[in-house]
């Protein structure tokens, strides 16, 4: 409660309830509603004393209710104390995406579709998964802006790496795919190449790639 809402807390929040004057005791019971929202399975069940804490639906419902937000305001003043503080925080809240992103993605995952790959994109905040056979590869899709292959580059690399670190068990962790709007440049190709990330790219007349993306099946 208190890292989702906490900020909208004022003194007289936190302070016992009671029913106003002339009301029935439950209209105005922090406690009442609080019994209410467990019964409907939104708050986790608790003793006396104990913290309250929302459950996994009511998380779900709670971030249903939160319009998208940019990431930049997402994780300002963020430093998470560890993974699941971390996953609460960006898979709890819808990213806003512009529209040359969600073609892109969509254009990439039907044709990579056809090549009998399993595209996910239930898989908040990561863009896309792809799953053939025991097969798992993180997709992470960048819009080239005025031609900054480097900007570009660099958040692919780190959202990529960050995801795969969050949400990834050890001995189960995907390969990783950086899939860019137009080509990036020989240089930075190259850098994420050495690093494991095969690179894929959308050209005028169809699809790009550097070797090891065409090897892996990658490129459609």
């Amino acid at each position: 409660m208190a890292d989702k809402f906490g900020h909208q807390f004022t003194t007289e929040d936190r302070l016992p309830r009671v029913g106003r004057r002339g009301e029935e005791a439950w209209r105005n019971n922090l406690d009442s509603l609080y019994h209410l929202l467990k019964r409907e399975g939104l708050m986790m069940p608790s003793s006396r004393g104990d913290e309250w804490r929302i459950s996994p639906q009511g998380s779900m419902f709670s971030a249903c209710q939160m319009d998208p937000v940019d990431e930049r305001d997402l994780l300002a003043d963020f430093s998470p104390k560890d993974a699941s503080e971390y996953v609460a925080r960006v898979a709890g809240r819808e990213l806003t995406k512009k529209r040359e992103h969600e073609d892109l993605l969509r254009s990439y995952g039907q044709e990579m579709a056809s090549m009998r790959w399993r595209p996910s994109t239930k898989v908040h905040p990561r863009d896309l998964e792809l799953v053939r056979g025991a097969q798992t590869w993180l997709v992470e899709v960048k819009v080239v802006y005025r031609g900054n292959g480097t900007e570009a580059a660099r958040a692919a690399l780190a959202q990529l790496l960050e995801y795969r670190h969050f949400f990834y068990s050890e001995g189960v962790k995907p390969g990783m795919v950086a899939l860019f709007s137009e080509e990036i440049g020989g240089a930075h190709i190259s850098l994420l190449s050495d690093l494991g990330i095969r690179v894929v790219w959308k050209t005028q007349t169809g699809w790009g790639g550097e070797r090891g993306a065409y090897s892996g099946g990658l490129v459609p």
